[in-house]
């Protein structure tokens, strides 16, 4: 019977663990809206663009009665890329569901890295990008606009907020 119930617990607590391979000593802030509050305070740029990268995590599927925490939008820390607009011809990807990219075939302009809060900053002149979160050595981006652009968006000048989600490990 000991050996059953051990065998039993063994399992259990494997099927249950989950392990984050990023930064798991490192504390983050799972109130997002506090998280984007406190970030904006950190802006010290004049001509770019900045934000927070966070992660979906938990059970987000709807419940009665709700469960607001089973499902919460935490701040991570990552890499940010910015390239050159980048449609998905001029990407490499083995994921069927192109999220995950192995290269953009456009120019890298800048790569930061966010801080404990999530927070990154970056100047960039005017012009049109795609921003992206490098996630296990892929390149992330789950937005698209109607010409085929990979998370884009157009800069023109003062400072522009580009929060950035990455909802790939949530339940929906």
């Amino acid at each position: 019977m000991r050996i059953v119930l051990g065998s039993c617990l063994s399992l259990l607590l494997f099927i249950s663990c989950h392990k984050d391979n990023h930064n798991s000593t490192t504390p983050k802030t799972c109130n997002i809206q506090q998280a984007y509050a406190n970030n904006v305070k950190k802006v010290t740029i004049t001509n770019g663009v900045w934000g927070t990268v966070s992660s979906v995590e938990g059970d987000c599927m709807p419940t009665i009665p709700a469960c607001n925490s089973c499902c919460q939008n935490c701040t991570v820390q990552r890499t940010v890329r910015i390239y050159q607009y980048t449609t998905l011809s001029d990407a490499v990807t083995s994921d069927p569901y192109n999220v995950f990219f192995d290269s953009f075939n456009t120019q890298l302009v800048v790569q930061v890295d966010t801080d404990e809060d999530g927070f990154f900053q970056a100047d960039v002149p005017a012009g049109k990008y795609s921003i992206v979160v490098v996630e296990n050595g892929k390149l992330y981006a789950n937005a698209r606009d109607g010409q085929g652009g990979l998370s884009p968006f157009a800069f023109s000048s003062g400072t522009k907020n580009a929060n950035l989600t990455m909802t790939y490990k949530a339940t929906f």
